[in-house]
């Protein structure tokens, strides 16, 4: 059986490298002002002892996604910056959400439904959750005694 929470838990975004001009390239941000924001510490590189170029993680790859977006909507780039940082902050509490609350995928009704954990302090029912086929999230609550199959 295949843990799925746990292969989330192994892909971790920092083995995700960019050279500069490959972060350049699929920004639209040239690499001169890359080394400027760098400069004033918006965003930052590592240098790989194999590698002499500028290297970004995928941190920095979004941040300056994001501020790039919040510049492209007028934004000074002090104010792009904020922005980014505060939006940053949003995905990482959101993903440790979802790596928490991720127990595992489940058949359950003729669905393939997210299993969410205990729904209840007593630890007697278990909320699944899953896309309708309009994309509509549908939640059911199950007493802890029915063990739906767990997907492979």
């Amino acid at each position: 059986m295949v843990d799925h929470a746990a292969f989330f838990q192994t892909c971790n975004e920092n083995n995700y490298i960019f050279r500069i001009g490959e972060v350049s390239k699929m920004t639209d941000v040239s690499p001169r002002q890359l080394r400027y924001w760098e400069q004033k510490g918006y965003i930052h590189s590592e240098r790989d002892e194999k590698m002499a170029s500028r290297v970004f993680n995928h941190e920095n790859f979004m941040m300056v996604k994001l501020i790039k977006f919040y510049l492209d909507q007028d934004h000074s780039l002090g104010t792009a910056f904020e922005k980014a940082q505060h939006h940053m902050q949003i995905v990482r509490s959101t993903y440790a959400f979802i790596l928490k609350m991720h127990h595992g995928l489940v058949q359950k009704d003729g669905h393939t439904m997210i299993d969410m954990g205990y729904f209840d302090r007593a630890h007697t029912k278990r909320l699944y959750g899953y896309l309708d086929d309009q994309q509509e999230i549908v939640y059911t609550v199950s007493d802890v005694n029915e063990q739906p199959k767990q997907v492979e």
